[in-house]
């Protein structure tokens, strides 16, 4: 597999399918294609563009291979990075097909970040200082991640939650000049270690942090629950309505996910035992967006054309519900059931702009379906002590 194909194939992992964009040409006009990247993850108003080199010849020549770096790497691919940027202010909008196969049209207006990244996989006989060279800044485009592609696998793999990996390139883009300017030289797993730790400014020591890093994918992943939902979107006119629900998910850091799936499997423990359990919520400010998680009351019934209509309304009056006394604008709504020796997940995006509602606080007032809520900072990166590391 060569390296197109398998950051392709990485990238659907750690971005979904549904975000990933490797079918990238276009046509502006008739005799004429260009390729808007090697590979584009979009999410929303981000989206993050990558452009390839791979050592397709090698020698064992370090001048040679150096020469190769300096041509294709710092070069050509930066040079490709700027022409991405520029097909997206020249047009206003672009058609790409992500790896379902979807097409979707991307517009410049609607992006508020755009990552840069080259990936670079050399020969045995590249030198070291071509190794660790990290970035590149180029007038027009900006800051430029210049990765090796062992490097941009680990992060990845270290990483895994889209959010969490935009948060990650922001901080590298931000600390390197600062390392420049301080005359500290690191490795990526230091700024990845220094990332996770929390810590003003990567040093030489920092990647000691990854050593106690508590990988809890049980815990936090919610590949299991979110991985395959277009298999399960059946009452819907709009077949890309679950792009909406995926992306909020995506917008939120690790610690959101690990509070989803703590809510998810106390639901689903309590649908199993037959329990009546009040619904669940949590709310993420800077995403404008409450996630509501609820058992379905063991009293309802929940099979049959009757069931589904007394789940469907269920879902939307909770999801409605916690949005309004949250105070924000969006909703993602999950409702828990059982069909036989079969569990039933009913999904609900809404999105409306909150204002006061008498009748709203009236009812809410008079039945709160909820556990009263706090405010609290939690971590993303759960890490050993030392002491527990050994």
């Amino acid at each position: 597999m060569n390296l197109e194909n398998y950051v392709a194939d990485l990238n659907s992992l750690a971005f979904w399918q549904e975000f990933t964009f490797a079918q990238n040409k276009f046509s502006p006009r008739p005799g004429k294609e260009f390729e808007l990247a090697d590979n584009l993850v979009w999410l929303g108003n981000y989206a993050c563009v990558l452009q390839l080199k791979q050592r397709a010849e090698e020698t064992d020549n370090p001048i040679t291979e150096q020469s190769w770096f300096l041509k294709k790497v710092l070069g050509k691919a930066t040079s490709q990075v700027r022409d991405t940027l520029r097909f997206l202010e020249e047009h206003e909008q672009i058609r790409i097909i992500n790896k379902r196969g979807h097409a979707f049209d991307v517009r410049c207006a609607e992006l508020e970040e755009i990552t840069k990244i080259v990936v670079f996989l050399g020969g045995r006989a590249l030198p070291e200082v071509c190794w660790k060279t990290n970035h590149y800044v180029n007038r027009t485009a900006g800051f430029i991640h210049i990765l090796a592609a062992h490097d941009y696998f680990g992060i990845l793999e270290k990483l895994r939650v889209p959010e969490d990996i935009r948060r990650y390139f922001a901080y590298r883009e931000e600390v390197t000049p600062r390392l420049r300017k301080a005359r500290i030289s690191v490795d990526e797993a230091d700024i990845l270690g220094a990332f996770i730790g929390e810590e003003n400014l990567p040093s030489s020591k920092s990647h000691k942090i990854l050593r106690r890093l508590v990988q809890d994918l049980e815990d936090f992943d919610i590949s299991g629950l979110i991985g395959n939902l277009h298999d399960h979107i059946q009452r819907t006119g709009q077949p890309y309505e679950y792009y909406s629900i995926m992306l909020e998910f995506a917008r939120v850091p690790r610690s959101g996910w690990r509070e989803v799936m703590v809510r998810f499997k106390k639901s689903l423990e309590a649908v199993r035992t037959k329990q009546f359990t009040r619904p669940f919520r949590l709310t993420f400010p800077a995403t404008d967006c409450t996630f509501m998680i609820a058992p379905l009351d063991p009293e309802i019934i929940a099979t049959g054309p009757e069931g589904e209509k007394k789940r469907l309304l269920g879902l939307r009056n909770l999801t409605h519900a916690a949005i309004y006394d949250a105070k924000v604008s969006k909703g993602v709504g999950i409702l828990i059931s059982k069909d036989g020796d079969y569990v039933q997940i009913d999904w609900s995006l809404l999105n409306m702009p909150w204002k006061p509602d008498r009748e709203m606080d009236r009812r809410i007032a008079a039945n709160n379906p909820f556990r009263e809520t706090n405010e609290k900072m939690i971590d993303s990166f759960l890490l050993k002590t030392e002491a527990e590391r050994f």
